[in-house]
């Protein structure tokens, strides 16, 4: 079968099932599942698919809320906030925005450490409050249920009275040529006002969310100081990041 059949096979699949997996598209098409990953990457780059481990789902389709993402891939996320804390010293303000890998980073944090934190994520409150030495700061707005976080104006305005040493942003897609891009403008816009505040901008992020992209561009790669993955840093992958310069953990 050709590789343009192949595509439209898992593209007419995803229209009736919402999620298709690696191991039985391999079955189905009788090839092996790293041709079946490379169809995967290509329809993600062009856009007609989001990749998810083990396989894809329809682009605007997302069937789990935050607190399932919570739990989703938590080992790999749990990786990343240990490799984020390498980064972190006590003292600092630290913008920290959306995004289930921050939630983690905070679930792992020292419990005597003293901080500034800065956030718009509602659900990373608890935790922070939780912590004596913490002093949090919560960003007011528009509430995107769909996120758990505060966007718009006001947040916005508030973001820019703050100068931090550090922002840990949570990702949602991010590629060598597209940059950094988020699923919502107005998280996009907030994102771009916290690295502009911030000395450093920290990108957590998974490592099935690198070379793809969402809709509205936060930023080029090259902004950025700093990915974290779960993955090996030798992987292939990331060698295209460290060859724009970005630093890889």
């Amino acid at each position: 079968m050709t590789r343009e059949k192949r595509f439209n096979f898992i593209l007419e699949k995803l229209s009736n099932k919402n999620e298709v997996g690696f191991s039985q598209l391999s079955k189905d098409l009788n090839v092996s599942e790293d041709t079946i990953r490379r169809d995967i990457d290509a329809l993600s780059s062009n856009g007609l698919l989001m990749k998810i481990r083990g396989g894809a789902i329809p682009r605007s389709h997302n069937p789990l809320t935050f607190k399932e993402r919570i739990g989703h891939l938590r080992d790999d996320k749990e990786i990343i906030a240990l490799k984020a804390q390498t980064l972190i010293k006590s003292g600092q303000t630290i913008f920290m925005d959306g995004g289930t890998s921050v939630y983690t980073l905070v679930s792992l944090l020292s419990t005597d450490i003293k901080l500034t934190v800065i956030t718009n994520n509602m659900a990373i409150i608890p935790a922070l409050s939780a912590y004596p030495g913490i002093e949090l700061i919560v960003l007011g707005g528009k509430y995107l249920k769909e996120s758990e976080t505060v966007v718009g104006f006001q947040a916005i305005k508030m973001a820019e009275n703050f100068q931090a040493d550090l922002y840990f942003m949570g990702i949602c897609a991010l590629d060598t040529e597209k940059g950094v891009t988020a699923s919502f403008m107005e998280e996009a816009e907030l994102k771009q006002i916290m690295m502009q505040n911030s000395g450093m901008s920290v990108a957590l992020s998974t490592f099935d969310k690198l070379g793809t992209f969402e809709t509205y561009r936060v930023c080029p790669i090259q902004d950025l100081d700093y990915i974290i993955t779960e993955m090996d840093i030798r992987e292939e992958k990331i060698n295209n990041f460290r060859a724009l310069g970005i630093s890889v953990l």
